[in-house]
C-alpha cells in the first residue's frame, strides 16, 4: 500500500503556510491521486521519515505511533470500530467499491487560536461493504482546541503558558520558542487564548460530544445526531465505552438510530482496543504529541468516528456532513462552545485518493482530470471531468454550482445541471 507521509511536518508547517520548512526537501509534485512525494523530514525527535509516491497528507499534530497520521481509508468498515488507531489503514483492509472516494471538509472559526488550519475537519468515504452501501465519517478537532492529554501529563491546560499552552519540548535539545519541526527556527504564531486550568480524564467523560447534521442528495439536512465520546459502561473492562448516539452525550435529535451502524472515538480507542487502560494521568508527552515509547499508539486528537446505513437518506442518497459549532468541556480557549464555518483546506488535505486494490469511481483517475475531479463517461461514449461530490465545497451542497449529483448514477458523480 502506498506510503503515507508522515503528518508531524505537515501539522507545524500548516501552521504557517508562508514559512519554508527548513532543512527538509520540498515535496515532489502532485501524483497520480492528488497525492505528493516526499523527501526525509528530519524533525529532532528521531527523524521521522517522510513518505514517498501518492501519499496523502492530511490532519493534526497528535499523531500515533511511527506511522503517522492515516486519511480516511475505503475497506475499514464498521466491524474496525473495534480496533487500534491507524491498524485498518495502515493494513490491507477489505476490497469493496468505493461509491465515493474519501475527502475532506474543513471548519474555520475566529476563535482558532492557529488559524492558518482548520479547527476541525471532516473525512467521509461512501462504500459498498458486504452488499451494503456504508457512509464512513470521522470528525477530527484541533488539539490547540482540545486533546486527549490530562492528569499530571496535560499538555497545554495550565494558566500562564505561552504561544498554544503546550509544555516545552523534550528531547529536541532546543530551547521553548523553537519549534523542530521547522527546522530549529521560530514556532509559527498562534492566536493567544485563555488556557483552562487543569485537564481531567472525568472532563473527557462529562458533556464532550459532536453534533453531525447529514444532508441528503438534494442538499436537505435530513439527520442531525450528537455521538458520544466516553462514558462510564460495564460493557468493557476499561468501564469505559463510546456510546454513540444511544448514551451518554450520544442521541438521535432527527432521523433514525437504526441507521448507525457503528462508532467509535479516539479515547475508545486507546483505553479498549490499543490496551491503554489510564484513567487518571495520559502518557506523558511534549507539546508536540511526540509518542510515547511506552504507548507509541496512544491517539492524543480527539476524534470521532460513525458508520451509517446510505438507505437512510432515501432515493436521492447520501449528500454530506456538517458542523456548526465544536465543544469540548473544557476547551484550551475562552469557551467550550465555539461556532464554526466551512474553510479553505490547506493544500493537499482535501484532495480525494483511493488507495490501490479499491475499485470505483475517483480511482481509475491516473492524472487525467484536474484536482478534485474525475472522468465521467456520458451515455453516448464522450469522457468529461466532473467534480467529485463533497471535494470541500463550503456552501454545505455536495456538488459546486453549477453541478448535481447524478440520478442515473445513484449520486456517484457530479455533472452539470440543465
Amino acid at each position: 500500500m502506498r506510503n503515507y507521509l508522515a503528518m508531524w511536518r505537515l501539522g507545524l508547517c500548516s501552521l504557517a503556510l508562508s514559512v519554508a520548512c527548513g532543512g527538509n526537501s520540498d515535496p515532489a509534485p502532485n501524483g497520480p491521486n492528488g497525492g505528493r512525494g516526499g523527501g526525509t523530514s528530519g524533525n529532532g525527535f528521531g527523524g521521522r521519515s517522510a513518505g514517498s509516491g501518492g501519499s496523502q497528507p492530511v490532519g493534526f499534530d497528535g499523531t500515533p505511533g511511527d506511522t503517522g497520521f492515516v486519511p480516511l481509508k475505503p475497506g475499514c468498515g464498521p466491524e474496525t470500530a473495534k480496533s487500534c488507531t491507524n491498524t485498518c489503514e495502515t493494513g490491507a483492509g477489505t476490497t469493496t467499491t468505493v461509491i465515493r472516494p474519501p475527502a475532506t471538509l474543513c471548519f474555520t472559526s475566529e476563535e482558532d487560536p492557529t488559524p492558518a488550519d482548520p479547527i476541525a475537519i471532516i473525512e467521509q468515504v461512501i462504500e459498498e461493504i458486504n452488499g451494503r452501501r456504508v457512509v464512513h465519517l470521522r470528525v477530527t478537532f484541533d488539539p490547540h482546541f482540545v486533546d486527549n492529554t490530562y492528569g499530571a501529563n496535560a499538555v497545554g491546560w495550565n494558566r500562564g503558558q505561552t504561544g498554544s499552552g503546550g509544555a516545552t519540548a523534550t528531547g529536541s535539545g532546543g530551547a521553548a520558542n523553537q519549534d523542530p519541526m521547522m527546522g530549529g527556527g521560530k514556532k509559527p504564531d498562534m492566536k493567544m487564548g485563555m488556557a483552562k486550568s487543569g485537564h481531567t480524564f472525568s472532563d473527557l467523560v462529562g458533556s464532550d460530544h459532536v453534533e453531525l447534521l447529514l444532508t441528503d442528495g438534494s442538499s436537505a439536512t435530513v439527520m442531525d445526531i450528537k455521538v458520544d465520546y466516553i462514558t462510564a459502561s460495564s460493557a468493557e473492562s476499561c468501564g469505559y465505552d463510546n456510546l454513540g448516539v444511544t448514551g451518554g452525550e450520544g442521541k438521535v435529535i432527527t432521523g433514525s438510530a437504526s441507521a448507525i451502524i457503528a462508532s467509535t472515538s479516539s479515547l475508545d480507542r486507546n483505553l479498549n482496543h490499543c490496551g491503554y487502560c489510564l484513567t487518571e494521568d495520559s502518557p506523558a508527552t511534549d507539546e508536540y504529541f511526540t509518542p510515547n515509547p511506552a504507548t507509541p499508539k496512544w491517539d492524543y486528537r480527539m476524534v470521532y468516528e460513525v458508520w451509517i446505513d446510505e438507505a437512510a437518506f432515501g432515493s436521492s442518497g447520501f449528500g454530506q456532513a456538517y458542523i456548526t459549532f465544536v465543544h469540548a468541556s473544557p476547551s484550551k480557549l475562552a469557551n467550550n462552545t465555539v461556532t464554526v464555518v466551512p474553510g479553505q483546506c490547506p493544500p493537499t488535505w482535501d484532495t480525494p485518493y483511493c488507495p490501490e486494490g479499491q475499485t470505483g469511481p475517483g480511482c481509475e483517475n491516473s492524472g487525467t482530470c484536474p484536482p478534485n475531479q474525475q472522468l465521467y463517461v456520458q451515455t453516448e461514449g464522450r469522457s468529461i471531468c466532473t467534480p467529485i461530490p463533497f471535494s470541500g465545497y463550503p456552501n454545505m451542497a455536495p456538488c459546486p454550482q453549477g453541478y448535481v449529483l447524478d440520478a442515473a448514477t445513484e449520486g456517484r458523480y457530479c455533472v452539470p445541471a440543465q
